[in-house]
């Protein structure tokens, strides 16, 4: 059994943890090898202790060397890791799903799950557009604000939204934005929490319903838009899953059609149940 931790040892951040930890977040995010200067300049890190993080990973196998022998990238080891937790998120076909909707759009793919008052983001594929948003792995934003946050809330009893909607203004009243826990990422939200009252976010979550996915545009973002859509989980799981098409406001308000167009071929290619009725 293992002990129960003391006050002291629960706000405990070990700093070399934590670093390699958003090393591999990172690595995952971007999907490419990564050199020591990257990381350093990218995730604010001294150079020289970058790299004996790094070393000590490609020491003990859970970084390799890139094709071109400079970068560094996660190893099989890694992506074994923590498959027992939840062996259907994401599932070979989501991923599969994902992949051909990165390919068919070209917009950032993302996978987003409630934590606490948060969707947070545990899979990410990289847009292809020159201009993008950097969206990584282990980002957080509020439920009661963001598109995948509202599309999360839309799977879930009107009571449920309503215990989640009063949790975000208490935690907000006590401590501000950063009581609910969102990441850097929730720009506007972190500027100025405002959660919507009841009767707008219900009306908002049963429109959502009827329409089958979500579509936030500069919502909680600078500049960001997102189209989210549930995607069902084996018989056995319980959680919520949404699935993300992200990136400029302006291109995916321009590319809603197309979008829904190319998750409901991809999904009915997969055999995937996604229930939306995409615009002809």
């Amino acid at each position: 059994m293992p002990r129960t931790r003391t006050a002291k040892a629960a706000g405990v951040t070990v700093k070399s943890s934590m670093r390699t930890l958003e090393i591999l977040e990172y690595c995952d995010a971007v999907q490419r090898p990564v050199t020591v200067s990257e990381l350093a300049a990218r995730l604010d890190y001294p150079q020289s202790s970058t790299s004996t993080l790094v070393q000590s990973l490609v020491n003990h196998g859970y970084l390799v060397l890139g094709a071109d022998g400079r970068g560094v990238k996660p190893s099989s080891r890694v992506s074994a890791l923590g498959r027992w937790v939840d062996p259907a998120a994401p599932r070979a076909d989501v991923r599969a799903l994902m992949d051909e909707v990165a390919t068919a759009t070209g917009h950032t793919i993302l996978l987003g799950v409630p934590s606490d008052l948060c969707v947070r983001y545990v899979d990410v594929i990289p847009s292809r557009h020159p201009m993008r948003l950097e969206i990584k792995v282990g980002d957080r934003l509020p439920l009661v604000r963001s598109g995948m946050g509202m599309l999360l809330l839309s799977r879930m009893p009107d009571a449920a939204v309503v215990h989640v909607a009063a949790q975000t203004r208490e935690r907000v009243a006590a401590r501000g934005a950063p009581g609910v826990g969102a990441t850097a990422l929730a720009n506007l939200w972190n500027d100025a929490p405002v959660v919507p009252d009841d009767a707008d976010l219900l009306d908002a979550v049963a429109a959502i319903r009827r329409r089958g996915y979500a579509l936030s545009l500069g919502q909680v973002t600078h500049g960001a838009g997102i189209l989210c859509l549930p995607v069902p989980l084996s018989p056995e799981s319980q959680g919520l899953t949404g699935l993300g098409i992200g990136g400029l406001s302006s291109l995916i308000a321009r590319d809603e059609a197309a979008i829904l167009e190319a998750v409901d071929a991809a999904a009915r290619r997969l055999g995937i149940a996604i229930p939306i009725d995409p615009p002809r």
